[in-house]
């Protein structure tokens, strides 16, 4: 349940869906590739027993009618990240659904790995309860604030067992510290989607709402309220930590990727010139011994920008993964 927000435009997140359990909707998710969708893991605190009544809703705006472009498909498999935990701060919260058939609808793009979003930038969190799809906007908290507030409703949740490493931190915040506008019940799964740059019309998915403490409650001030009076801006796992995990689980690419080991050798389009799905991932590895360099020549180079994934990306990342 969004709060403080305002009713979306019919089609205006068309990589939301919803999850629904027996007709009742649970959680929110977005669409990555033509079978896959990006959701958190909690949504799903017990697979095997669950997926049976679980379908997933694509084009949905209004839960009370049936929409004109309204599609649904049931779940082949769900992926849960091996390192979630319901512990604080619920780290590695993320999941990919997989669907029996094909979706006819646009993917959102997933961030660059090495994407830097300046603080209090405008994002944007959808949801679809109580009925009809709604937004709201909320900048960019700070990490370090972010890390901050998080200490300050810690007693709140259930703490690490003593004698184990310290998490690593796989959320950011996004909200005002007057609260007042949040993601909420409901919501959890969906995509924080921001521009990924000053003016851009590219969105990419941020984050995935994950959870958070008083829906819209002010979090400014928490160190002087009792703890049971605190809040928090709203909590989401952030995508660009998880990319290698995501790139991973998906693995969707139209030709033969991987390692590269020859001297020499070709890297292609996949399928070209056939049409091929959006969002294919397709990873290929080259190494070479100490005092030896990569030469990449390309024959052919053409790529057109476009928010929607519908066209081709490519990053060239040294062995940190971040972009050269």
């Amino acid at each position: 349940r969004v709060v403080g927000g305002t009713q979306a435009l019919y089609g205006s997140h068309p990589w939301l869906v919803s999850m629904q359990n027996r007709g009742s909707h649970f959680c929110g998710g977005a669409i990555l590739t033509h079978r896959w969708i990006l959701t958190a893991a909690h949504c799903f605190p017990s697979v095997s027993h669950f997926l049976s009544g679980v379908r997933v809703l694509v084009g949905e705006f209004d839960l009370r009618v049936d929409d004109e472009d309204e599609q649904a498909f049931t779940v082949k498999s769900v992926s849960v990240h091996e390192k979630y935990s319901p512990a604080f701060p619920m780290n590695y919260d993320v999941a990919l659904v997989e669907l029996d058939h094909p979706i006819r609808m646009g993917p959102i793009c997933l961030p660059l790995p090495g994407l830097k979003i300046p603080t209090r930038t405008n994002c944007v969190v959808a949801g679809r309860l109580p009925a009809v799809l709604r937004e709201v906007h909320l900048g960019l908290v700070d990490q370090a604030k972010c890390k901050h507030v998080l200490q300050t409703i810690k007693s709140s949740f259930s703490k690490q067992k003593r004698g184990l490493p310290k998490a690593a931190m796989t959320v950011l915040c996004a909200g005002p510290e007057e609260g007042g506008r949040d993601a909420c019940q409901g919501d959890s799964g969906g995509p924080l989607v921001c521009p990924a740059g000053s003016g851009s019309t590219h969105w990419v998915a941020l984050g995935i709402t994950s959870w958070g403490k008083g829906c819209g409650r002010s979090w400014g001030s928490n160190v002087s309220r009792a703890p049971s009076k605190r809040g928090s801006p709203g909590i989401f796992t952030d995508v660009r930590l998880l990319l290698p995990w995501i790139k991973q689980k998906l693995r969707e690419c139209s030709v033969t990727d991987g390692s590269v080991s020859d001297s020499r050798g070709w890297i292609r389009n996949p399928s070209l010139p056939d049409a091929y799905y959006d969002n294919n991932i397709c990873l290929w590895s080259i190494s070479v011994p100490p005092g030896y360099s990569i030469l990449l020549e390309f024959d052919h180079f053409d790529l057109e920008n476009d928010s929607y994934c519908q066209y081709d990306r490519l990053t060239v990342s040294g062995t940190t993964g971040r972009p050269i």
